[in-house]
């Protein structure tokens, strides 16, 4: 019987696996010292949940109407600042991108911007907004806008202009020089910019909703913590890291996958400079 030839683990994939690892024994010792911290009583449980009260708080939660009902508001309102500030970011980007005039005269005080703490500008937004959710949108769409439009404009600038002069000398039609020449060559900047303007939506969401907003995940924050419900705090903070994390996951092998070509590329034209 023959027996099919499996390969082993190249070494790329061993090194991910020990960086993996020694993640989770890194997050096993931090859980293993805050529980001592406050069974040993250096901290007060009142001020710092013991990780067993936190886990079992998470159950809790999602056995609240409420809760739920002020996760699918922020939800709804980090979506509604992602799609306004990453699209309002795509255009403004393009724009840039089109004209070294423009470029000239506004990249400059967008980077300024961009450099700048935004929270400051968080009081303008319930100024014009009110306390509500509408400012809380506002202030994402704002925290996300610089960033997508500095990272597609990155990505814009990995574009070879001698692919560019080639396409035009054939004549290829507008379409089919951003659809084929422009959109691929820029896409790890793309997809860089749609990371980060959904990062930073959540953060300008919760932002908001933690100082300036009624409803919410950032609102039932505030809530708790005021009434000293430290484990349910935890608990919230806990889900939104898990959130984030395989989120953040997913969006790599997204990203990996549909820049593969990137890579196919660059090693044939290697093979073929060796060859030569």
């Amino acid at each position: 019987m023959r027996v099919p030839f499996r390969p082993g683990r190249t070494p790329a994939q061993r090194v991910a696996d020990t960086a993996l690892a020694g993640r989770l024994l890194v997050l096993v010792v931090c859980v293993v010292i805050w529980d001592l911290v406050v069974r040993v009583g250096l901290v007060d449980p009142l001020f710092l949940a013991p990780p067993g009260d936190v886990v079992a708080a998470v159950g809790d939660l999602f056995g609240q109407r409420d809760v739920l009902t002020a996760f699918a508001e922020t939800g709804q309102t980090i979506l509604i600042a992602f799609l306004i500030g990453a699209g309002a970011g795509l255009a403004a980007a393009c724009l840039l991108g089109a004209s070294a005039t423009v470029r000239r005269a506004y990249l400059a005080p967008l980077t300024f911007v961009l450099s700048t703490p935004k929270s400051i500008f968080l009081p303008v937004c319930t100024l014009i907004f009110g306390i509500s959710n509408s400012s809380a949108a506002a202030f994402g769409v704002f925290e996300a806008f610089f960033y997508v439009v500095v990272n597609v404009l990155g990505g814009l600038d990995l574009v070879d202009p001698r692919h560019v002069r080639a396409a035009r000398a054939f004549r290829a039609p507008r379409r089919h020089l951003y659809a084929d020449v422009i959109l691929p060559s820029a896409l790890p900047g793309i997809f860089a910019a749609l990371w980060y303007g959904i990062k930073h939506a959540f953060l300008g969401v919760m932002i908001a909703q933690l100082w300036a907003s009624q409803g919410g995940i950032g609102s039932l924050i505030r809530n708790y913590s005021a009434q000293l419900k430290t484990a349910y705090v935890l608990a919230i903070v806990l889900v939104i890291t898990v959130v984030a994390v395989v989120a953040g996951a997913l969006w790599t092998r997204l990203e990996v996958r549909m820049n593969r070509w990137r890579t196919a590329g660059s090693a044939a034209t290697a093979s073929v400079s060796i060859a030569a």
